[in-house]
C-alpha cells in the first residue's frame, strides 16, 4: 500500500495499475465521492475497496497512524511534516519529484531542495516516473534514491544531485 499527500492524479494512476493507495488530502469534490467508495459516507470499511481517502491533518499522530502499514509514502503537499512522519516510522519517502529518501540514508532535511515550478505536462510526466519507481520498488528493483534524483522541465527530464 501507498500512501500518496496531495496529489490525486498519482493515486489515480497507483490505483488504475492496481496498487492499493491511500490518500490523504486537503480537497474533495463531490466526484472523488463517486469515484473512491470510501468516501461515499457509508461509515464502515469496503472489503473490496483498494482506493482509501482521509482528510489531511496537521495533528503528527494522526497522521502517524494514517501511513502506518504503508511501503511507501509520497508526498506532493506538506512535504517537511509527512517526511519526518515516514522517518520515523520507517518508511521510504518520495517528494514531488521523482527519488525516494529511505531513512537509513541521506535525509530530506539535509538535502539542497531545488525550488520546482510546474506546468501541466511536466507534472504529469512527473506523476508517471513516480508511479514507475514505485512499482520498480515494491517489485525490488533498483530505484532512483537520493543524492541524485530526476527532475522533469518541460519535455526534458533532467538529473539532479541533491548534494551540491
Amino acid at each position: 500500500m501507498i500512501a500518496v499527500v496531495g496529489c490525486r492524479l498519482l493515486a489515480e494512476i497507483l490505483n488504475r495499475m492496481n496498487v492499493e493507495v491511500k490518500y490523504i488530502g486537503d480537497f474533495y469534490t463531490t466526484n472523488d465521492a463517486r469515484i473512491d467508495v470510501t468516501l461515499n459516507g457509508c461509515g464502515y470499511d469496503v472489503p473490496d475497496a483498494k482506493f482509501y481517502s482521509y482528510p489531511l491533518t496537521k495533528d503528527y499522530r494522526e497522521a502517524k497512524r494514517q501511513v502506518a502499514g504503508c511501503d511507501a509514502v509520497v508526498a506532493h503537499k506538506y512535504l517537511e511534516f509527512f517526511a519526518k512522519v515516514s522517518y520515523d516510522l520507517g518508511i521510504p519517502f518520495m517528494p514531488n519529484f521523482v527519488t525516494f529518501f529511505f531513512p537509513d540514508s541521506i535525509k530530506f532535511f539535509d538535502s539542497n531542495i531545488p525550488k520546482l515550478e510546474y506546468d501541466t505536462i511536466s507534472y504529469t510526466l512527473t506523476c508517471s516516473l513516480q508511479a514507475r519507481e514505485i512499482l520498480k520498488l515494491m517489485n525490488g528493483e533498483d530505484v532512483i534514491v537520493a543524492p541524485m534524483a530526476l527532475i522533469v522541465k518541460g519535455w526534458n527530464e533532467v538529473f539532479y544531485n541533491l548534494r551540491t
